[in-house]
Parts: structure tokens; sequence; C-alpha cells
């Protein structure tokens, strides 16, 4: 902490940082001006002094092993995925499922499907899974609007999840900001920051409710709002995308044309079983795992996740490399360019990164954690509804700066000392959970969010098209969400009954908002396949003059993908599930 008072202007770094955001749509510019400002503030406002002093920190946060470690790590990531695509793994899997998938639902499923298995960067989830599904989805007739939506709330909360991810990496540090912050050890809270993160997991309500939405809106085809006449517009005509829209370009050109010499599928998923496997198997070793008496729950709280993930990535990447070449799908100048290309990709991550460390560091220096404590401490407000006041300021910074990662910069060393002064160390893990969540509420909702635009342009979509269509569904999630911690702060205390409530909640709100908003529109409740329009069994003349009441779709739910879907869904989640476990 700061040995300095600095008052009220203690909040200038964050609050700067959040208003330029607003009002320039800058991020990196609005980020650095944060970090400056809190280095003016320490220079006594000698700028000369504070440009100095912001280089220092700047090469203060590159220093710590850990975030080296970590930049390392993303660019070895994002070598793997290029590796991934450009290998051929791509192509070979749109040759396999191609002939499997025949209608907009069940692209859309697939979608949400294969979102699941690249769990270990948003980015990465983005342009793969977008790149794999969206000539599907479009000849199947599902809209682009809702292509770029499954993409946007399937990546960020697998990614956050883990098992093995970037985010998973970033998120740690972020709690180990926290940490420095309120000026606690993991001794003297009896938690590490990764076991605290572990901890969080089932407290991250909005993320698990986000990617629900997608697979049961997917699955039912119940859809509201925009998105409504978007699919109607679709399946009835064709047009994947409203007349006169622009969609972005695609910009597949910078990560490369995908190979067609010997495309297999495993150089698909290959690299990420490696991912998979060398990250975790690191991470138990590099916790003792290997120890007589050493739990694997042991192991994984006193791991280094830094330099586990660093060799599960490397691996990653090096398995790419060796399948392109064993498979000839590229040359070795190839494949050494793909490297680089890969690094490339990464490059605007890397920068958001350190700004949004090195606000951290700023926020530590002049001691904004201190400054929020004490006023929130002298205002009296219950310690039970923290995690509701927590989650709404998330959401409202994420959405106005457009970052997620952004934001938990900003906020985790605010809400981590404001806990463990006003209730203690129980109430961390649901302060992280909910201040990650609402962070990444601001990737679904915000227009200026690097991921929304990622899956605008990987689908085809036009942009703005695409935030009207997921706002309403992100907006449902993060309602009962803050209801769930409304509930909290009256006795609701229990994870393991919160999320089930949660569920329940979510899924009726999608079924009254899809019955209410298709009446009001006098379209069908459950949205038929395009097939079934262009055989005659769905009287579109009569649909459009407000003639067809209720439900209109018959879908078939016991067939090969969404039965295959559910089935790894619960898979993953309750590997999630006991992730999360290894923390308690």
């Amino acid at each position: 902490m700061a040995t300095t008072s600095y008052g009220l202007l203690a909040l200038a770094p964050p609050l700067l940082a959040i208003v330029l955001a607003m009002t320039t749509r800058q991020v990196l510019v609005s980020l650095f001006a944060g970090v400056w400002i809190g280095a003016m503030i320490v220079a006594n406002w000698n700028p000369i002094a504070a440009t100095g002093l912001t280089m220092d920190w700047l090469v203060e946060v590159f220093r710590s092993p850990f975030n080296t470690k970590f930049i390392i790590l993303i660019m070895f990531m994002g070598a793997g995925a290029a590796f991934i695509h450009r290998s051929g793994g791509i192509l070979a899997l749109e040759r396999w499922i191609g002939d499997r998938v025949d209608s907009a639902r069940e692209s859309q499923i697939l979608t949400w499907l294969i979102g699941v298995f690249i769990f270990f960067s948003s980015y990465t989830s983005t342009i793969v899974t977008g790149n794999a599904t969206r000539d599907l989805a479009q000849e199947n007739h599902s809209s682009r609007e809702m292509h770029a939506y499954t993409l946007d709330s399937t990546t960020s909360p697998v990614a956050t999840f883990g098992p093995v991810s970037s985010w998973i990496g970033y998120q740690v540090s972020m709690i180990i900001v926290g940490f420095e912050a309120a000026t606690v050890t993991a001794a003297e809270l009896g938690m590490t920051p990764f076991g605290l993160f572990l901890q969080s997991i089932p407290w991250n309500i909005y993320c698990f409710m986000a990617f629900f939405m997608v697979g049961f809106i997917a699955i039912t085809q119940r859809f509201f709002g925009p998105m409504l006449d978007a699919e109607w517009r679709a399946r009835s005509t064709g047009r994947t995308i409203r007349e006169d829209a622009t969609p972005l370009s695609d910009v597949s050109q910078d990560v490369g044309e995908p190979s067609d010499r010997n495309p297999t599928l495993v150089n698909f998923f290959g690299p990420i079983f490696v991912l998979l496997v060398v990250s975790l198997v690191s991470m138990w070793w590099l916790g003792g795992g290997q120890n007589p008496g050493v739990s694997i729950s042991k192991a994984f709280q006193e791991t280094d996740v830094a330099l586990g993930l660093l060799y599960g990535s490397f691996a990653f990447m090096l398995s790419g490399f060796v399948g392109s070449l064993g498979y000839r799908t590229m040359n070795l100048e190839t494949a050494s360019d793909t490297i680089i290309q890969g690094f490339k990709t990464m490059n605007i991550a890397i920068a958001i990164i350190v700004l949004a460390w090195s606000i951290g560091l700023a926020a530590e220096k002049v001691g904004t954690a201190q400054a929020i404590v004490d006023i929130m401490v002298g205002s009296g407000v219950p310690g039970s509804f923290l995690p509701v006041i927590i989650f709404l300021a998330a959401m409202f910074v994420a959405f106005t700066t457009g970052t997620s990662w952004g934001t938990m910069a900003i906020l985790t060393p605010l809400a981590i000392p404001l806990g463990y002064e006003l209730v203690g160390p129980s109430i961390l893990p649901v302060l992280i959970g909910v201040l990650f969540g609402g962070a990444i509420y601001g990737d679904h909702s915000s227009p200026i969010s690097d991921t929304t635009v990622m899956s605008s342009i990987f689908s085809g979509s036009d942009h703005i098209d695409h935030v009207n269509t997921q706002v309403p569904f992100a907006g449902t999630a993060a309602g009962v969400t803050v209801l769930v911690l409304v509930l909290y702060g009256l006795g609701l205390q229990t994870a393991y009954f919160a999320l089930p409530l949660a569920l329940v909640l979510t899924a009726i709100a999608v079924l009254v908002l899809n019955k209410f908003d298709a009446r009001r529109k006098g379209l069908p409740e459950v949205m038929p396949s395009a097939d079934a329009i262009e055989s005659g069994d769905v009287d579109v003349d009569a649909v459009e003059r407000g003639e067809v009441d209720g439900n209109n779709g018959s879908h078939d739910h016991l067939t090969l993908i969404p039965v295959l879907a559910v089935i790894i869904v619960a898979a993953y989640l309750a590997l999630v599930v006991a992730f999360a476990a290894v923390g308690t």
C-alpha cells in the first residue's frame, strides 16, 4: 500500500481510465492514461518525472516472474492456435461434420459444442470455432447474428472456467495484485491465490448462465428480442444477414488460409489434448503432487500455475509444429512462419494485459484500495450485499471500457481489500466469482469489446446487429445473477443451491420472454427449420399476416447432435465442478 495518503485523489487512476474509455472508446489509451495519472500523483505533478515513473512501472510488471511467464505462454498459445488453423485441422473438422449437420438448429448446437473444446483461449476459440462453422451455419439458414452470439457467449465463459487457459493465469495474477493491495499473505488468509480462484468458480453465476443460455436457446429454438426477427428472416427468406447491413471483413488472412494438403483431425484434436495433459500434469508436479502425502487438492493449490501453463502452451505449440510437418501439410519454412504469425495474433492481448497489470500497480502505489475501503466502511453498507455491488460495478466498468481483463485489473485490487475489511476471508471467493462474471458481461454487451468485435468478424455479421441481438440475452443472464445475489444478501449463501436456482430462473425467463415476444410479433414461439418452411409445412404468408399463434417448429431432441452436445457439456461441467472442488 502507499505510505502517503492521497485521499480522494487515490481514486483517479481507475476513474480516469473508465471515463476516458467511455468518451474515447480507446481502451489502450485509456488504461495508459490511468497509469500515467497515478504516476503524476506520486511524482507530485511533475509530468517528466511521472512519465519516467510510468516507464518504471511498465518495466516492473514485465520483470515480475509470474507476469513474464504469462506473456510467453500467451505467445505460445497464439502459435499453437495458428497451427490448428493453418495445418488443415480446421478443414478436416469442417469436412468431418459437414454431412452430419443439416439444419440451422444443429449448426448452432455444434458451434456451442466446439467452443467447449477450445477452452484455453477466447481469442483462439472465436477464430477456430467461427471459421469451422461459419459456412455451415449460413448454408443451413442460421442468421449471422445467432452465429456471432453463439461464438461470443461461449468463448469467454469457457475460457474463464478452464481447466487450462490463458484466462486462468491472468485471473490468478489479478488475485495476487489484490492480496498485495490488501497487504495480506496467503498464509494469513488461509488460501493461495490459485486456491481462491478455484473456490470462486461456483460463484461465477453470470458465466454459467450465459453459457447455459446459448445451449438452451439453440436446442429449444426459442428466441426473443431482435434475435427472434433475425432468425425468422434467415429461415423464411434465406437471408442470413439483414439487408443493407455491413458485415465486418473476415481477417482470416491474418491467421493464414488452412492447408488442403492431407488435412487430418489429428492436427485439430491432438494439440488440444497435449495442452490439457501437459498443463495439468505439470501443475500437479510443480505443486509437489509426486511427493508422498501430498493430495491432488494440495498440489493444485500450491502449484506455480503460470509455469505449469507455460509448459503446456509450449507443448501445445510444439505438437502443432510436429503434426504439421509429420502429416506434410506444410513445409519447414511455412511452419516457421506460422509460429511468428501466431505470436502476432496475440499482440493486442499482450498490450491490454501489460497495461492492466500496470494500472493495478498504479492503484496500489496511490492507495486506491484503501480509499475505497474507507469510503465503504464509513457508508455502513452491509457486507452481505457487497457481492451484488461488486457485480454491478464490474458490469458498468466492463460495458463502458469494453475490456473484461481491464475491468478485472481495475476492480480486483479494490474488491479483495474491501471484502477482507468488511466481512473477512470467507466472502472473498464470492466477490472474485461475481467480479469476474460482471467483467465478462462487458464482453457480451459492449460494442467496443475486442471479443465482441472478433465474434462479428468471424461470423461475418454486422457488428451493431450482433450487439443489438446479444444484449437482451446478456441482460437476461445478468438480471438472474443480480436476483440471486440479492438473495445472497438476504441469507442464501450456498453456491451449490444458488447455482441450480439461477439455472431454473434462467430457463423460466427464456421461456416467458420467448412466449411474450413471439405472440407480440406474431411469429412462431419455436423457430421452424428452413426445410419445414421450404416444404410448405409452415405457411410463411399466414405467419406474416399474423394468423399463426404459438408453436410452429417441431424438432427431434434425440438426434445425434443435440444428444452428443448434452453429454459432452455435462461431462465438461462435471470437470469444472471437480476442478473447483480441488480448492476446497
